[in-house]
């Protein structure tokens, strides 16, 4: 066999193969999650956890600190196994409101990851608490929680104004609630210098 030809046909094969895996990871991520996954999953994800978030309005990061802003999120499950995520009255930087948000998600399973998605979530700009889901809003979530590392990362798009909140890959560490008002404090004092720093106080 000439050797272009045996590269030809190398070339074809791991195509094949690279599109049969694209397939495999599409069907992996529409199955349930093993009831061992489910479980972990709801000893991470329960009660309120403070997570780094980045927020754009848009386009324009309202944040400005790379290190983002101390969130405090709020994490339930529903009988029929949905996932509830719960956001209060966020506002940071410049946002001229604060925004509340509640969702019900669907969960996934993405080989060591779950992923979980919901739409059609609740936003309110009143103060009021959002409703678990308003249909129609548009309002989406989309992330993922790896169970074995308790990794999160996941982003929420309010459908509104063009307001986006990107929670980064970290990791989850459930004794921030202990420490949150201060986080949020140094966090406020952080933007204030870099406001100044970069001409926007």
């Amino acid at each position: 066999i000439r050797f272009d030809t045996f590269m030809l046909m190398c070339f074809f094969m791991i195509t094949i193969l690279g599109l049969s895996a694209c397939d495999s990871d599409e069907k992996i991520t529409q199955e349930p999650p093993s009831q061992t996954y489910v479980k972990k999953a709801k000893e991470i994800l329960a009660g309120d956890i403070v997570l780094s978030t980045r927020a754009t309005m848009n386009g324009v990061d309202k944040t400005l600190l790379k290190s983002g802003c101390p969130t405090k999120f709020n994490f339930s499950w529903r009988e029929d196994g949905m996932m509830i995520l719960n956001l209060s009255d966020f506002s940071v930087g410049a946002m001229p409101f604060a925004i509340s948000f509640k969702c019900a998600t669907k969960i996934m399973q993405l080989n060591s990851w779950i992923k979980f998605v919901g739409t059609d979530g609740n936003v309110t700009t009143s103060g009021d608490d959002a409703e678990d889901n308003q249909e129609g809003s548009g309002a989406r979530v989309d992330g993922y929680l790896n169970v074995n590392t308790n990794q999160i990362e996941f982003i929420v798009d309010y459908n509104m104004m063009n307001v986006r909140t990107e929670t980064f890959l970290q990791t989850i560490d459930k004794t921030r609630i202990d420490r949150f008002k201060e986080e949020f404090a140094q966090y406020e004092k952080d933007l204030e210098e870099a406001k100044k720093d970069q001409g926007k106080a």
